[in-house]
């Protein structure tokens, strides 16, 4: 009886240790050297966009090109 908890322990620790180690190749796989970019909350609404698809007009940002005709909050 000890064996076979013995074996069934060492195939958990088995299957642990793999699962980390294919996670870990994963993570590394989907974005390669691809630095995080940066986000912008909405003067409009306050919903966070990337910076690069956000729209500046006079130092504030908006998500959208409706919230930037619009302006400010409630504008």
């Amino acid at each position: 009886m000890a064996r076979l908890l013995f074996w069934i322990v060492l195939a958990g620790l088995v299957y642990a240790v793999a699962r980390n180690w294919l996670r870990r190749d994963e993570r590394g796989a989907r974005a390669p050297g691809k630095p995080a970019e940066p986000m912008i909350a909405c003067a409009a609404c306050g919903l966070n966009v990337p910076k690069s698809e956000a729209h500046l007009r006079d130092g504030q940002w908006y998500c959208s090109p409706e919230h930037l005709e619009r302006g400010g909050p409630g504008g």
